[in-house]
């Protein structure tokens, strides 16, 4: 698979995202995570961070390779959630972050996610899904009463209704999806999504070098927001486009062969 992350501090004075992708370590299984604290003097990054030492511990746990990959995703917001509302017991504001997750194993995909941090699914550039916030916001788009255009402006955009650590119970939402060769996945918090267009994404996911054109989107995005913009911070995986090696020495051997047999043609003596 080819993957890429990248974040950007915006127009804030602390870095509260994360993002990350984690590799099996026999190759193959890949875990993508992008998580959006909240909480201030530190919170909001504490939180994103809990969440992705989660994330690394109980990948490392099963070598990443689960024996149910919904389930892992599953103990992953779970565990993180108990950790952030123990540390922020004794605290007047609990630190909470969203987090949203993808696990692929070369053959299925498999992700969740509770708050606004998202996952948008393509098919070559044709966007399939994404993912629901769990927002006020999106409960006005899903009863009609703004538009999907509308959403990044509302002033309401920010009002949570799931978090880790701050909101209980939470709910998690799953997805899977059986991978082509054209399947593209991209997840991302607000600071992105707010100022990246889903068309501008199909784009960046059709790329040549995908780790190269991340990060300049990723910078673009904390550009857009200006000088009070959000932290930014996305992932992305595709599969490999790139020849395999052998697969690339077959064809340098083929296409030699056919100039060979077209020179000798073109110089075979005639009578």
């Amino acid at each position: 698979m080819d993957t890429a992350y990248a974040r950007d501090v915006g127009g804030r004075a602390e870095q509260q995202d994360q993002a990350s992708v984690l590799v099996a370590r026999k190759g193959g299984a890949h875990l993508l995570l992008v998580a959006d604290g909240m909480g201030g003097h530190q919170g909001g990054a504490t939180a994103s961070q809990t969440a992705l030492k989660t994330a690394e511990r109980l990948w490392d746990e099963c070598a990443g390779r689960p024996a149910d990959p919904a389930d892992l995703l599953e103990r992953i917001f779970h565990e993180t959630h108990a950790a952030l509302a123990s540390a922020g017991s004794s605290l007047t504001s609990r630190p909470g972050t969203t987090l949203v997750l993808l696990f692929c194993d070369g053959q299925q995909a498999y992700w969740a996610h509770c708050g606004d941090s998202r996952l948008y699914h393509f098919e070559g550039t044709t966007l399939l899904r994404r993912t629901r916030d769990h927002t006020r916001v999106q409960h006005l788009v899903d009863a009609g009463m703004i538009g999907e255009d509308e959403m990044a402006t509302h002033p309401q955009q920010n009002q949570l209704l799931q978090a880790l650590g701050v909101i209980d119970p939470i709910h998690v939402d799953h997805g899977n999806a059986t991978l082509t060769k054209e399947s593209r996945f991209l997840l991302c918090s607000d600071g992105f999504w707010e100022q990246i267009r889903p068309d501008e994404m199909a784009a960046l996911l059709d790329v040549d070098d995908l780790s190269e054109r991340l990060p300049r989107m990723v910078a673009e995005a904390a550009r857009r927001g200006g000088p009070s913009g959000d932290n930014v911070a996305a992932a992305a995986l595709r599969p490999d486009t790139t020849p395999a090696r052998g697969d690339h020495r077959r064809r340098t051997i083929l296409l030699g062969l056919l100039l060979l047999a077209a020179l000798s043609i073109l110089f075979w003596p005639l009578d």
